[in-house]
């Protein structure tokens, strides 16, 4: 049973503590208890790592569990180039329906290795249009950086992450 996720206490946790005192204890909406919300506050500030460390864990489980695998050699001479899109999001494991788009990134690939990459870029005041303008430049710089003449309209692979884990510093997130 999924527990559901208190957005007053999500966003309080991620204020500085004087903060989030003054605007909920007394002085505030008076919601603050000294004895539950700094436990909250923690929950809520650590989540995305402890649910992505249980993700990780249970596909680790799955693993051990599997029978036997068989190795399979591929021949990556005639690796082509491919980009990755990373989303930095509120929830990186859902795809479907609403999510908080926090911060792109993108990277090209050829084969095995990383040929270029886009730094990850705050999405916070940009529109649904924007954002698609900024991926098409992504895979239009992409293509220009090809010398194959290879031409990219979509991404390969569209990667999520949480958005607590934003590289970018300074960030809101992370104040």
């Amino acid at each position: 049973m999924a527990r559901r996720v208190n957005k007053k206490c999500l966003k309080c946790s991620l204020l500085d503590t004087e903060e989030a005192r003054q605007l909920h204890g007394a002085e505030g909406d008076g919601c603050w208890d000294d004895l539950k919300c700094h436990k909250r506050r923690s929950h809520y500030r650590h989540r995305g790592d402890r649910n992505f460390k249980r993700a990780l864990s249970r596909q680790l489980q799955q693993k051990v569990d599997t029978p036997e695998t068989l190795q399979l050699s591929a021949d990556l001479s005639e690796s082509t180039y491919f980009p990755l899109l990373i989303l930095y999001t509120d929830r990186p494991l859902r795809r479907k329906g609403k999510v908080l788009l926090h911060a792109l990134a993108a990277e090209l690939w050829f084969g095995t290795d990383q040929r270029a990459k886009i730094e990850p870029v705050h999405c916070i005041a940009l529109s649904q249009e924007q954002v698609g303008q900024l991926t098409q430049q992504i895979l239009k710089k992409f293509s220009e950086y090809c010398d194959t003449g290879e031409k990219f309209t979509v991404f390969s692979e569209i990667i999520c992450r949480d958005m607590q884990h934003c590289p970018i510093r300074p960030c809101p997130l992370h104040s």
